[in-house]
């Protein structure tokens, strides 16, 4: 198996060859020609010196065994355009790839034809049928010893075709030069032919009219056609095919009908059917009197170019799949982090709003902030992802610049509080208008940026300001400014900051975490809103960052929903259905929206929802994406078809940009991002659904719950949850019941069918609820049940935890029961 560096090396020595057979025939200028190819190879070997010199027999010179210099670089000052080599020079070079020749050699002083140049080696490289290339390397050139035989071996198809292809400009010329001459009469072109038949590129000659005169032995070779099986008939009656493509037939059919000179590349086939592709040139032929009389068309087969450009759309189209196989990596990994640290979110959210210790405030604080982080991780890798591969889009909408940065003040004035600094702004109050942009990303630019104030800074101060550059009248540009008095950044280090996944020195991360992509993202995010992120920083004195952005001013009224004008009044009574299928995040969303005073049904996964739907009137839907049996877009898709009216909202984790826009696709409203702040999702539910409300009091009778410290369970947790509503109390209680005696059910039945990774996803189940009642010595074996349930195979542990916990839960159900007389 290739390793994935021989296949870029692969690819690598693929397309500079294709880069240097590009060069070939661009010109058929003989001098030009020479000119693109040689300094294309020059510049891909960092060679010093290159010349190509042809033998003068082609050239129609006196002494034809010499080679006359046709094209230098650089041009040396040099007498000497023209040189003999010596019949053993001329063996080495028969049938080889090329010959080295170092300095101090009777070769070296040979073939130095040109001044100043004493040391050093010479690379002389055959040019078939035509005569060579010559190469030097100086003795300080690092790359001198980089190139090699097998370098011009590799090349030697595309050397071959540089050859034909000067062939063709020597013909070319020769033909045109003749052709404006002398051509008179039907013989002159036959003497032309003569000279044709010595190239390996296929000439044809037709009457004014297209149908084809005359055809040389290169033509035959490529086609396999003879003059006697064309003759008479156009080359695309006789070459074109069924893969030929229509656009460029059309285009040579209109060239000819408008007598232009034109060069093309097209699909032919031989005689035998075989398909190769040529280089088609095409110059018309005027008499002395200007008339019309023939075509003469140059073919110049390029099937081996054609193979290299498939190849390297071939590698292309690997990395891009690559590519894709990367970001449905991230989009797994995003779903998988997202679904629990939503539950863990929204938990610490509805225990903080419980009767809590100072110690237990404190530990919910702490699991808080390291889930945030967490969740600032995951944001941060999926931004770097979407600029990675280019699609990172912008908002154009309406905002405030002034109201931006307060928010950006007033989310970090405890942190920096804590530390005993300043946070500040300073605000040009030209700037105080609306404007049109992205402001999501620009807070994530400033608030990245102020964060890292505060985290390198211990002391002094942090000031956010923004500048007015300049005024439009419908435009602004600013100058945003965040300063610090902290640590500093080394000069060595300046640019390193900016480097993906990189931090100033490998302490930073240890001290203070990070991804070290902030920076990174923010520089990228920056650039693509038209800016330049640009810092100073001197160590131990601090760190300034700057930045300019011009923003439209905005024509439209700013539109804004304000926190305190949020109400969740308009939602009481509202029935909404909630079809996700993980236990946690069930109960979370549950007690939120009965809090608001929703009327909340669940379904378990897309095909159940399809059915509550249809069975029952809801005002709005929240809808999973990924749900065994049917995920949320095959259900929205199916609800959808019935009601177009409904409001869906997607609950989902997976936040790259393909699948955002395939909610509006299947025809969801919106969409809210796992894990979910609660006012986010109060807000969207305000927003879709109706304002009609339908009042009623919620009531709870505080219940007292009897003592526990003997008991099997306790009910502490769900006190809280509920906040002393004992009806609710007792009805979660009731619901484990009936979980708990199905479940035991299910394990005798899964045992006595040998069924083991059931009942590893039974213990998964469960594994919540049995957490949520504190039965403390399930904890440990549940966990354990379930890990061995993912063997699929009975080990001697399995039925003793099975009866340990059928018994325990039998034994919590009595106490239950008990507890509700």
């Amino acid at each position: 198996m290739i390793n994935l560096g021989t296949k870029i090396d692969v690819a690598h020595e693929i397309s500079l060859l294709y880069e240097l057979s590009l060069s070939i025939g661009n010109s058929l200028d003989l001098r030009d020609n020479c000119a693109n190819f040689l300094n294309v190879w020059m510049r891909q070997k960092n060679i010093d010196f290159g010349s190509i010199w042809i033998k003068n027999e082609h050239l129609n010179k006196p002494n034809p065994d010499n080679h006359t210099l046709i094209y230098a670089n650089p041009e040396f000052s040099t007498n000497l355009r023209e040189i003999t080599l010596n019949h053993y020079l001329m063996s080495l070079l028969d049938g080889t790839g090329g010959v080295l020749v170092k300095s101090g050699t009777p070769l070296f002083h040979e073939i130095n034809t040109e001044q100043n140049i004493h040391e050093g080696i010479y690379w002389i490289i055959p040019l078939p049928q035509l005569g060579f290339i010559k190469f030097y390397f100086s003795q300080n050139n690092a790359s001198k010893n980089a190139f090699t035989e097998g370098d011009s071996k590799k090349a030697a198809k595309v050397i071959k075709k540089f050859a034909i292809s000067l062939q063709s400009s020597l013909l070319h010329n020769r033909v045109i030069e003749e052709t404006k001459q002398k051509i008179r009469y039907q013989e002159e072109l036959k003497k032309l032919a003569v000279v044709a038949e010595k190239t390996d590129n296929a000439i044809v000659i037709t009457d004014a009219q297209g149908k084809i005169e005359w055809v040389n032995q290169g033509f035959s070779r490529i086609t396999g056609y003879f003059l006697n099986e064309v003759k008479g008939k156009t080359p695309g009656e006789v070459l074109q095919g069924q893969e030929t493509n229509i656009e460029t037939r059309k285009y040579i059919s209109e060239q000819i009908k408008l007598r232009n000179s034109f060069r093309t590349e097209i699909l032919n086939y031989s005689k035998t059917g075989e398909k190769y592709w040529v280089e088609l040139s095409i110059q018309p032929i005027y008499d002395n009197e200007g008339i019309l009389t023939n075509f003469i068309a140059i073919e110049s087969d390029i099937t081996d170019r054609k193979n290299y450009e498939a190849r390297l759309q071939e590698a292309k189209e690997k990395a891009e799949e690559a590519s894709r196989v990367k970001q449905e990596f991230l989009a797994v990994v995003s779903h998988e982090i997202r679904t629990p640290l939503n539950a863990i979110l929204g938990m610490m959210n509805l225990i903080q709003k419980t009767h809590l210790t100072q110690l237990q405030t404190d530990y919910i604080s702490t699991v808080q902030i390291s889930a945030e982080n967490l969740q600032g991780i995951i944001n941060s890798i999926l931004d770097f992802s979407k600029i990675e591969t280019g699609k990172m889009t912008l908002q154009k909408i309406p905002f405030n610049l002034k109201k931006t940065l307060q928010n950006i003040i007033s989310s970090n004035e405890f942190k920096a509080e804590q530390k005993g600094i300043g946070l500040f702004l300073k605000f040009d109050e030209k700037l105080n208008t609306t404007v049109t942009g992205d402001s999501i990303r620009l807070s994530q630019v400033l608030l990245n940026l102020v964060s890292n104030a505060i985290k390198f800074t211990e002391i002094g101060r942090i000031t956010i300001e923004a500048r007015l550059v300049t005024k439009m009248n419908n435009a602004l540009v600013v100058e945003f400014v965040i300063s610090d008095t902290g640590k500093g950044i080394a000069p060595e280090n300046l640019k390193l900051i900016f480097e993906s996944f990189t931090q100033e020195d490998s302490s930073i991360s240890r001290k203070y975490g990070g991804t070290g992509l902030g920076l990174s993202i923010s520089k990228q995010l920056i650039e693509i809103m038209g800016g330049d992120l640009r810092v100073k920083s001197e160590l131990g004195k601090g760190s300034t960052f700057t930045f300019v952005i011009g923003f439209p001013i905005s024509q439209e009224p700013l539109d804004e929903i304000k926190q305190s004008h949020l109400s969740s009044n308009s939602l009481i009574g509202k029935k909404i259905l909630l079809v996700e299928d993980n236990a946690m995040n069930q109960f979370f969303a549950q007690k939120l929206l009965e809090g608001w005073g929703m009327k909340v049904e669940i379904a378990h996964n897309g095909r159940e929802g399809v059915e509550k739907f249809r069975s029952k009137y809801y005002d709005c839907i929240l809808m999973d994406i990924q749900m065994p049996e049917m995920d949320g877009f095959q259900a929205t898709k199916l609800i959808r078809a019935e009601s177009p009216k409904i409001p869906i909202i997607a609950l989902t984790a997976l936040m790259i940009e393909e699948e955002i826009d395939h909610f509006t696709r299947v025809g969801m409203n919106d969409y809210i991002g796992k894990p979910f702040v609660a006012d986010e999702l109060l807000a969207k539910l305000v927003k879709h659904i109706s304002n009609t409300t339908i009042n009623y009091t919620l009531t709870s009778t505080p219940k007292v719950i009897a003592d526990v410290s003997e008991m099997l369970y306790s009910n502490s947790n769900l006190e809280q949850l509920m906040k002393g509503d004992s009806a609710q109390i007792k009805q979660m209680e009731l619901l484990f019941m009936k979980q708990s005696e199905e479940a035991i059910e299910q394990f005798i039945d899964f045992t006595a069918k040998c069924n083991w990774k059931q009942i590893g996803l039974l213990a998964h189940k469960i594994k919540a609820s049995i957490d949520m009642l504190q039965i403390t010595s399930l904890k440990q074996p549940i966990r354990q049940l379930e890990i061995l349930g993912k063997s699929d195979k009975e080990l001697p542990e399995t039925k003793k935890l099975i009866s340990l916990v059928t018994e325990t839960l039998q034994k919590v159900c009595e106490e239950i029961k008990s507890s509700h007389q």
